[in-house]
């Protein structure tokens, strides 16, 4: 009976992931508002690995989009990979939202020695929404506070000479040698 478990058991992963998809491409899409992005605690976080098949998601919804990187992304520590992670979904969501027929998007992240530098710009043809919508910004919010977490500067806003808009984050990392694999200590986490 090992060989049945073993197919049992690649079903159950396979349906997982088809799931998670699901549940991502929702929150992509911005069906689930505030609360879903509360992860399970046993969900493994998405770092810059993830961006791929983020961005294949959000290409099936219709918005073509562009990435590049630079530097080396995947040698970034976790906490910094999430954060980019979010800051690129978040600034896709909102184009994926405002952007209008037609619009596509290009994603770039940028790693240099003491920072990490994302860039989401789109060519949306759609007026930006009145401030009294209340999804106005919203995104925008999560991204400044994501990015507060690493001293960052956020700019976002209509980009110069064209339609569109514009997100240009840097987030400051010092470039420090990769800590020992310790659990920390009670009371230190931040």
């Amino acid at each position: 009976g090992n060989r049945g478990e073993r197919s049992a058991e690649a079903l159950r992963i396979l349906g997982d992931t088809g799931r998670q998809a699901m549940s991502e491409l929702r929150r992509v899409l911005g069906v689930l508002r505030e609360g879903a992005d509360e992860e399970r605690p046993l969900a493994p976080q998405p770092g810059i690995a993830d961006l791929d098949p983020l961005l294949a998601r959000v290409r099936a919804a219709g918005l073509p989009v562009t990435y590049r990187t630079v530097g080396d992304p995947d040698a970034l520590g976790d906490g910094v990979q999430l954060t980019v992670y979010r800051i690129v979904q978040e600034s896709l969501t909102n184009t994926l939202r405002h952007a209008g027929p037609g619009a596509s998007a290009e994603v770039t992240v940028a790693v240099t020695p003491g920072e990490v530098r994302v860039r989401v710009a789109d060519t949306g043809t759609a007026p930006e929404p009145e401030p009294s919508d209340d999804t106005a910004g919203h995104g925008l919010v999560g991204i400044r506070q994501r990015a507060a977490m690493y001293g960052g500067t956020v700019v976002a806003g209509p980009r110069g000479g064209g339609p569109g808009w514009l997100v240009d984050v840097v987030l400051d990392v010092p470039s420090a040698p990769p800590a020992p694999p310790t659990a920390p200590a009670p009371g230190e986490q931040l």
